[in-house]
């Protein structure tokens, strides 16, 4: 991993962070975010401009087109996959739960039964004390 460290005034870091709030990314899933279109962006703006002025070639426009096909089939994967995790993590949490809940009950169970036998001790106690007098 590299760290890479901007600075911005605050005015701009505040649109920016609307903007990110308003898809749900953080600050730094939002500059990933940021730099992934503009790299994306320089990239095609290049090959397409490129391609208008014969410096490059269509088979480059076609891979850059074949590109985009694959990630935006590789996205809609991630989104099930995500979205899978998200039903599964419920699931665990709704499990998780019951099994706490379950747990407290039977906590509050043997705090019965507890106290219930030691009622039963201190009365067996008192029975053999009197049959011993």
């Amino acid at each position: 991993m590299v760290r890479w460290t901007i600075e911005v005034d605050e005015e701009t870091a505040q649109r920016w962070r609307s903007f990110w709030e308003s898809r749900g990314l953080t600050d730094i899933e939002g500059l990933l975010y940021f730099l992934g279109l503009g790299a994306a962006y320089a990239e095609g703006h290049a090959v397409l401009t490129g391609v208008a002025t014969g410096k490059r070639s269509a088979e480059e426009a076609e891979r850059l087109i074949r590109r985009l096909i694959e990630t935006e089939g590789r996205y809609a994967v991630m989104k099930f996959r995500l979205f899978q995790a998200e039903q599964s993590l419920q699931r665990w949490e709704l499990s998780h739960g019951a099994i706490e809940t379950m747990s407290v009950g039977l906590q509050e169970v043997v705090r019965r039964l507890q106290e219930e036998n030691a009622r039963l001790r201190e009365a067996l106690r008192h029975s053999r004390g009197n049959l011993d007098t």
